[in-house]
């Protein structure tokens, strides 16, 4: 079930603050250099591929060969991530939309015409980086050339605003923070279907759908269609259990995209994270989206920036086509200060452990406030700036994909934030994130014992 309830308005991305991000090696996360050959020597692996993949990984293979090594793929060759790929079981991992495989689709990137003129090449290069190391996802836009900036304002049509205004193309602070943590869970846990997004959102005259059951969005046959049409989904094909739905990117994803293509620098979005993000925006601002300013509209944000928790976990349920339930853990007052907690610190705790056991990352959004009293506290805060307690100055979504526990029974969770300028993953003790979490998204069936009393408690 999505909930309505929030109690802040949105959430913003630009958050300051970082814990020392370091390198992590665990069991639940897939990790680029990993080798699992599943009890096959590598040189016998490909006697196991049927004659069509047989052909399909041995083109890709020679197609890839004089690829220079990616900045992005510690020093791996694109050739020996298919490889990779392949002997982790990833390659040939199936999407649950239309049971094609990782290798299917980036056959498909490398062999069908692509739009916006983008270099096929690169992009497989970009997908295949990503696929084999999620931590390198970003929302960092990067800069524009002047000279490319003069050929956009001369050719977009009707534009005044932007025409009169071009410095709205120079995105310093990007709101994407919500999208790029469904694309990490969508390349983490779903390669085949993140495959198939960049291919068929790059693709000429080959649109990206999803087949969804009606009771990933709600139990209730009809709150589900209610969601639908409230979030403007582009749906087709309504049964009684299911629905097609289509996923666009908005109308300017190909310059943000060309630029990429052409002036990708170091810590910048690729072309795949500009794609992926880009349609999950238009799918969660209700077709708003506008990938050149990084501004959206629709009626149930306020903010020009970013989605909302209701609007998140619209698309984590569809991408993970499994109903997803986005408890609120924090109560504000009307002045935007944090007052209390709908559950239990150890509550919080359970439900994101829960949700890691059993395979699934957990995608949260957290607050900073100004943080002048109880657990919140911080040493550098001055009282003579702003004298209002633990104001919500702030806020920032992530993706919790693993988490550890010391002798003395302490958790940390090891997180992946689109924002912090890394590649590793970024840890933070539970004493530090949980009195900052506002919301997270679970599968039902994980918090289903603690939803009533917890939305209760919200209002």
């Amino acid at each position: 079930m999505i909930s309505s309830v929030s109690g802040i308005t949105s959430l913003n991305c630009s958050i300051p603050v970082k814990n020392a991000s370091k390198p992590y090696c665990q069991k639940k996360f897939f990790l680029g250099n990993a080798q699992k050959t599943f009890g096959l020597k590598p040189a016998n692996i490909l006697t196991h591929l049927n004659a069509s993949d047989k052909k399909k990984y041995t083109f890709l293979i020679d197609y890839l060969k004089d690829l220079p090594v990616s900045y992005n793929s510690s020093n791996t060759p694109a050739k020996k991530q298919l490889d990779i790929l392949l002997k982790n079981g990833r390659l040939l991992s199936k999407s649950k939309n239309d049971r094609t495989t990782t290798l299917d689709n980036l056959y498909d990137i490398a062999t069908k015409e692509r739009e916006y003129e983008l270099d096929p090449k690169r992009l497989l290069s970009d997908t295949l980086d990503i696929l084999c190391n999620p931590r390198i996802i970003t929302q960092t836009f990067g800069d524009i050339p002047d000279i490319e900036k003069q050929r956009i304002l001369s050719e977009l049509p009707n534009d005044e605003n932007l025409k009169k205004n071009p410095a709205l193309m120079d995105v310093t602070a990007s709101g994407t923070c919500a999208a790029a943590s469904n694309e990490v869970n969508l390349a983490d846990k779903y390669p085949a279907e993140f495959a198939r997004w960049v291919s068929k959102l790059s693709a000429k005259n080959d649109p990206l759908y999803l087949n969804i059951n009606l009771s990933s969005i709600s139990k209730n046959r009809l709150d589900a269609v209610t969601i639908l049409n409230l979030l403007d989904a582009k749906t087709e094909n309504f049964s009684f259990d299911k629905v097609k739905v289509k996923i666009n990117a908005d109308k300017n994803v190909g310059i943000r995209a060309g630029i990429q293509n052409k002036y990708w620098d170091p810590g910048e979005r690729n072309i795949a994270d500009v794609l992926v993000q880009s349609a999950i925006m238009q799918l969660g601002s209700q077709n708003t989206y506008d990938s050149l300013t990084d501004i959206r509209g629709g009626s149930l944000n306020s903010n020009l920036q970013g989605l909302i928790e209701i609007e998140k976990t619209f698309v984590e349920s569809l991408i993970k086509d499994k109903e997803i339930t986005s408890l609120v853990y924090q109560k504000f007052d009307d002045n935007q200060n944090l007052i209390g907690y709908t559950c239990s610190f150890d509550k919080m705790e359970k439900h994101i452990k829960d949700t890691i056991d059993g395979g699934d990352d957990v995608i949260i959004g957290y607050v900073l406030t100004n943080e002048t009293s109880g657990r919140t506290a911080s040493q550098y805060y001055n009282p003579n700036t702003d004298g209002a307690p633990n104001k919500v100055i702030n806020g920032h979504e992530i993706t919790i994909v693993d988490y550890k526990t010391d002798d003395n029974g302490k958790t940390t969770f090891i997180c992946i934030d689109t924002d912090d300028d890394s590649n590793n993953f970024v840890e933070y003790s539970a004493d530090w994130l949980l009195p900052k979490l506002h919301h997270a998204g679970y599968p039902a069936n994980i918090v289903e014992a603690d939803e009533k009393e917890i939305m209760k408690n919200c209002s």
